[in-house]
C-alpha cells in the first residue's frame, strides 16, 4: 500500500492519543508512527482558538516534527493527514462557538474562512 493510501485510510479514532474539545476550541493529537516511522516525534494534530464572542476561529493543522524534512511522497501523504485531522476535529465539535456558529458558520468551508486568533 502506497503512503498516500495509507494518509487516506488511517483511522484518526482509533490512533487518538489526546483530545480536548469543546465549543470554545481546544487540542487534537493523534499518533501517525504507523504512516511515518522515521520521525522522532510523530504526532499531528489540530487545534481551535476561541475568538470570543460565541465564535471560535478556523481550525489549525499542526505537527510535531518538521514535515519539510520528509520526502515528496511522505508530504504528500502529510498534507492528506492534516486535512482529514482538522475535518475530524471539526466533526467532533461540530465547528464551536455558540448558537451563532451553529447557525450561520454551520460548515467546515465557512468555518476554514475565520481568522485563526482575535489578536
Amino acid at each position: 500500500m502506497t503512503i498516500l493510501k495509507q494518509a487516506k485510510e488511517f483511522d484518526l479514532r482509533d490512533n487518538t492519543i489526546e483530545c480536548d474539545i469543546s465549543y470554545r476550541g481546544g487540542t487534537l493529537k493523534i499518533d501517525v508512527s504507523d504512516i511515518f516511522p522515521n520521525v522522532d516525534e510523530p504526532i499531528m494534530g489540530a487545534y481551535q482558538n476561541y475568538l470570543g464572542g460565541g465564535i471560535a476561529g478556523s481550525i489549525v493543522g499542526a505537527a510535531m516534527f518538521d514535515p519539510s524534512e520528509l520526502s515528496k511522497p511522505e508530504q504528500k501523504a502529510f498534507e492528506v493527514l492534516k486535512n482529514r485531522i482538522k475535518l475530524y476535529f471539526y466533526d467532533l465539535n461540530n465547528g464551536g462557538g455558540d448558537e451563532y456558529m451553529q447557525k450561520e458558520v454551520n460548515s467546515f468551508k465557512m468555518n476554514q474562512s475565520l481568522p485563526i486568533s482575535g489578536y
